[in-house]
């Protein structure tokens, strides 16, 4: 994944992957016998949506924010079903592509104006193609694409007010930018990002970057990326217990 393809068509070939090997699968099982909600008829939404998706892309219509933020809301909605059944039914295979579907999906709708208030399929599958991704093209593809919805999301999740849930969104994804900048071991990109995480997610900082200079002290990195990280760490120490 050397690139991010958001092209919707590439999109809808994804969902309709999914939705097929959904369906065949409860074919075999009938696990799923909700009548208004199953497989078929998540399908069919989809259809419909992806329809008007690929004629606004198509037409190269503009759509105002506010309806693209009703759509995004809508569509990620179908998605997070489409998720739900995977789990419903068992299926490990197709992780990797709804993980795609998710964060091409909503980077669609942010190129052109949506705000984000629906982060928990996209944090999941941000954290899964992040810890599968190797290169550093890919990992700064990742994290780009991280911040890129980090800025999307709506005032009242990046002000991070109730920080009780160690597994909310906001902070998984953070967290994960910041991993794949680091395993990127790019020293502008991880300078960049870093700087961002200071603002975001500042209670978290001491631990991770004590975390990544521990890690850094049995592997093979270049020295500018050792020095950053030590850098970063030294400036937001881990205090002792009182």
């Amino acid at each position: 994944m050397n690139s991010i393809n958001v092209e919707i068509n590439t999109i809808s070939d994804l969902a309709i992957t999914v939705t097929k090997r959904i369906i065949d699968a409860n074919e075999k099982t009938n696990l799923i016998d909700d009548p208004n909600a199953g497989p078929l008829q998540v399908a069919s939404a989809l259809s419909d949506f992806f329809q008007l998706a690929s004629g606004l892309e198509n037409q190269k219509e503009e759509i105002n924010a506010d309806t693209a933020t009703e759509l995004a809301h809508y569509s990620l909605d179908l998605i997070d079903r489409l998720s739900y059944q995977l789990r419903q039914l068992d299926i490990h295979d197709q992780r990797d592509n709804l993980a795609k579907i998710f964060l091409h999906l909503s980077a669609w709708f942010i190129r052109r104006g949506a705000i984000l208030d629906n982060l928990s399929g996209i944090a999941d599958g941000f954290a899964n193609l992040v810890n599968g991704a190797k290169e550093s093209d890919q990992l700064k593809a990742l994290g780009t694409l991280g911040d890129e919805i980090m800025l999307s999301v709506s005032s009242e999740i990046s002000l991070d007010k109730d920080r009780s849930d160690p597994w909310r969104p906001w902070r998984v994804i953070n967290l994960n930018i910041g991993i794949a900048a680091t395993r990127s071991l790019d020293p502008s990109f991880m300078k960049m990002i870093f700087d961002k995480l200071e603002r975001r997610l500042p209670y978290d900082l001491p631990g991770f970057f004590s975390d990544g200079k521990r890690q850094m002290i049995s592997q093979n990195v270049p020295d500018e990326v050792r020095s950053i990280m030590n850098n970063y760490a030294d400036k937001w120490p881990v205090k002792a217990p009182h």
